[in-house]
């Protein structure tokens, strides 16, 4: 068995932060563009910074290796030395820079490590590449992917003239014997042969040099990745703290922003608690906020107005039936001691009239109590009594009405509370009389009185068919009538107002009431605040 509540208009408890809410969903809207937005920055500084370092290094191989660049007919100019390779290997590079000197065809001519590890002394380029190269006398630069366990690896590599491989002077300047023969359009003034790529005005002629070998120049790019790796770590450091600040940022803006809609949104917890006093109160402006709560109050004003109305109908109408159907019940009465009373058709007629215009009457006092206490009149008495010696005199009573049903009192010591003790009686006694046409002949209706915190609590509780979870919520509103007990089909005469006016009674007294029904027992649980004074 379910448990419904319904209490005076109270502020309702505030709702937790769901994943699902507006604030939320903006969050994690912001907070993945904005690390998307940060992602692709980091990946492209990242991606600048390696590439700029690479660069430098490789423009230091070329320093290096003494080839500063030197446009000649849109050509790289090929520098010529009278060193054989292997001096050639010994003076070019620093330290941890690998020289090899290689030939047409990739094969080494001579190799220097300088300190450099195996793999950055082994890398090579594709032998066409080095093929292009001395056929252009471009200088060709490139990094060698890591193999697993490696390093990357920086090769540059320069197409030279060798003039001088080591050999008989005669096979100088023709490692591959398909050079020019020594000294032939390209040595300094004295034409011995001996001259730099682009010889000295003189004899010796003035004929670009052409490349007859590779010098390549290799180094580990590892001390390049580890200052990458450590440049990424701080970037991402410093992305997470924007990212962590501009989420809180938006945090706090967000949650400026929706202000509005919060207070909206209480607003409405309060009216489906029943204030309708409850209003947005929004300022004023032309946005799409201001409008929401201007339509809001002006949508609670009217739904206030229109309550009002009817409730005002209501007492009205009550207000005005009750002396019509006293002159009627008057009417019936003089009718029965008369002569159409004295026969039984007459008598059973006469009495059924009677019935109905008692039941009109109690209707109509019953709206006009209700719409009373609803509209904060109700011509309530309070005055300072005992909860528990109410509920005590009470108890006798359900032992006159309860036809033979067991009953059962428990009063745990003194409750003070303040509160009309006629209309406090009424309340309890609807519970009662509702508790009574419910409870099979061999049931039990308890009745409690007791102490819970800063309240206290009279409980009717009795025995039967539980009432279905989907009724509980509307039992207490006016005219919602619900069969539990065997054979009621609701129409057994009440109206369905006592349990309204039950609720309507606990409110006025700055109470409540709740329902709960479950294994073959229905509850009802009045609370009203205690005076300790």
């Amino acid at each position: 068995m379910t448990t419904a509540t319904a209490s005076a208009p109270r502020e309702p408890a505030a709702r937790p932060r769901r994943v699902g809410s507006l604030r939320w969903r903006l969050g994690v809207a912001f907070a993945l563009v904005l690390a998307i937005m940060l992602g692709l920055v980091l990946a492209v500084a990242g991606a600048i910074v390696e590439r700029a370092l690479i660069q430098s290094t490789a423009d230091r191989l070329e320093i290096e290796a003494g080839f500063i660049a030197s446009e000649s007919g849109g050509r790289r100019g090929v520098t010529a030395t009278d060193l054989a390779a292997g001096d050639l290997a010994a003076v070019l590079g620093g330290q941890q820079t690998a020289v090899v000197v290689l030939d047409g065809t990739g094969a080494t001519l001579a190799s220097q490590a300088n300190g450099a590890g195996p793999a950055v002394v082994d890398a090579r380029l594709d032998p066409s590449r080095y093929r292009s190269a001395m056929a252009s006398g471009e200088t060709v630069e490139a990094v060698l992917p890591a193999g697993p366990g490696s390093e990357r690896v920086l090769v540059v590599a320069v197409p030279v003239e060798v003039r001088t491989t080591g050999g008989p002077p005669e096979d100088r300047g023709r490692p591959d014997d398909k050079g020019p023969p020594p000294g032939r359009g390209l040595g300094n003034a004295n034409g011995n042969g001996a001259g730099n790529a682009g010889g000295d005005p003189g004899t010796g002629g003035t004929a670009a040099a052409s490349s007859n070998a590779i010098a390549q120049l290799a180094v580990s790019l590892a001390p390049v990745d580890a200052t990458l790796t450590e440049l990424r770590a701080t970037m991402l450091a410093i992305a997470i703290v924007i990212l962590a600040a501009a989420v809180a940022i938006a945090w706090f803006v967000t949650s400026i922003g929706l202000r509005p809609l919060e207070s909206v949104a209480r607003a409405a917890d309060r009216v489906a608690a029943g204030d309708l006093s409850a209003r947005a109160h929004l300022p004023d402006g032309n946005g799409e906020i201001g409008r929401l709560g201007r339509a809001f109050d002006e949508m609670v004003e009217r739904v206030e107005a229109s309550l009002r109305s009817q409730r005002q109908f209501a007492a009205d109408a009550s207000h005005e039936l009750r002396s019509p159907l006293t002159v009627l019940g008057g009417f019936v009465d003089v009718l029965a001691r008369g002569d159409a009373g004295r026969t039984e058709e007459g008598g059973r007629t006469l009495a059924a009239m009677r019935r109905e215009i008692d039941r009109l009457s109690r209707l109509a006092s019953d709206l006009l109590l209700l719409g009373q206490l609803e509209a904060g009149g109700g011509s309530l008495e309070p005055r300072r009594l005992d909860l528990g010696e109410l509920v005590e005199d009470i108890g006798a009573a359900v032992r006159v009405i309860a036809d033979g049903r067991r009953v059962a009192i428990e009063r745990n010591g003194p409750l003070p509370i303040v509160a009309d003790r006629d209309r406090l009686t009424q309340a309890l006694m609807n519970l009662v009389d509702n508790a009574v046409r419910h409870t099979p002949a061999d049931g039990l209706i308890s009745l409690a009185a007791a102490r819970e915190g800063p309240s206290a609590v009279a409980t009717v509780s009795n025995e039967g068919r539980p009432i279905d979870p989907r009724h509980l919520p509307h039992v207490f509103e006016r005219f919602y009538r619900v069969s539990t007990a065997e054979g009621d089909d609701g129409r057994s005469g009440h109206a369905g107002l006592g349990l309204p006016i039950v609720r309507a009674i606990a409110e006025a007294s700055g109470g409540s009431v709740e329902v709960a029904s479950e294994d073959r027992v229905t509850r009802f649980v009045v609370r009203l605040p205690l005076d300790e004074s």
